[in-house]
């Protein structure tokens, strides 16, 4: 099982084409990215093309957000520049995101004294996503100060990646309070930055654009959420005792009939999709860490990294300590 979720390539990569290149064929990328705005990237190719990058330059999701222009999130990206208010602009990401990138969400929220922009892949077997995370985050700040055309100052920034070895970067770009290890990825801003004027605000033109970013989003939504959700309880029990299709149902309030009519709608057995997530995360931690193998066994759910061994041949028709030589990118 792979997630189908996708990020439209839109400008960006056209832009950065010779950062992006070298690493497209490691990761089993569309080569036609780098010439067309309509290519549709799996989600988990597009996070471990950044991932890959990273491996050169280890701030590169930083360095290429803070140069991000409107064009690189096409239509979506024309609309917040044209919105009547930075709080529009924002309650626009929020709603339309899904028409850039289906693989991650985006809220928006506010409290009494402040509010903020929340970001986060949902797909929960990705496991390594700084890059992504730091790009997006940039991304956003950096759009925010196109759009009001002055330097916002943040309250704070979060990030749920580990804190990297050397974080000059960060400071330099985001001047706040930095926090590492979070549950999420967010900006933090005062109430009164969503009353900036926006400077090119268009509002005839955002309402033009309003419809048509609508269409695509009902288009583009993902049509049940059902499975990221089952997806996600599968994996973060994997390493304890996976759960059963009974205990699942009742943590989202299901009887274990409707659980089980709703993914056979989707074409999924719970008992494959078990094994699904299994293979996943083991890939990602085969790829991405440097856990040993008997280590990755116990995470992924088996006692014995002999029976690991065996089912890890099946899966890629490779032992862990091949294909860990042939796809190990280090964190």
């Amino acid at each position: 099982m792979k997630f189908v979720r996708t990020v439209m390539s839109e400008n960006f990569f056209r832009r950065f084409r010779d950062i992006f290149a070298p690493h497209l064929s490691a990761v089993g990328a569309d080569t036609r990215v780098l010439e067309r705005a309509d290519i549709e990237i799996p989600g988990e190719q597009y996070v471990a093309l950044w991932e890959a990058v990273g491996t050169v330059n280890p701030t590169i999701g930083l360095d290429l957000g803070m140069q991000t222009q409107a064009s690189d999130f096409g239509a979506l990206g024309h609309a917040l520049h044209c919105a009547p208010s930075v709080e529009k602009a924002l309650l626009g990401l929020h709603r339309f995101i899904t028409v850039f990138a289906q693989e991650a969400i985006i809220n928006f929220e506010c409290d009494a004294k402040t509010a903020y922009i929340e970001y986060q892949i949902v797909a929960p077997t990705i496991l390594y996503r700084r890059q992504d995370s730091e790009f997006t985050i940039a991304s956003i700040y950096h759009q925010l100060n196109l759009l009001t055309g002055i330097t916002i100052k943040p309250l704070r920034i979060d990030f749920e990646h580990d804190k990297p070895a050397n974080t000059s970067g960060h400071k330099q770009v985001f001047q706040c309070p930095i926090y590492f290890n979070q549950p999420t990825n967010r900006i933090y801003l005062s109430l009164d930055t969503l009353q900036l004027p926006v400077a090119h605000a268009n509002e005839r033109l955002y309402e033009a654009l309003e419809p048509y970013l609508e269409r695509q989003r009902q288009e583009r939504a993902v049509s049940d959420d059902i499975l990221p959700q089952v997806t996600s309880m599968i994996a973060s029990s994997m390493s304890s005792g996976t759960l059963s299709l009974i205990e699942i149902s009742d943590q989202m309030g299901l009887s274990r009939r409707t659980l089980q009519r709703r993914l056979k709608d989707l074409g999924i057995e719970f008992s494959s999709l078990i094994e699904d997530v299994r293979r996943e995360l083991a890939l990602a931690y085969m790829q991405g860490s440097d856990y040993s193998v008997t280590e990755i066994s116990l995470l992924v759910g088996y006692s014995e990294s002999s029976s690991f061994t065996r089912a890890f041949r099946r899966w890629t028709g490779q032992s862990p300590q091949q294909y860990r030589g042939a796809h190990h990118t280090p964190h």
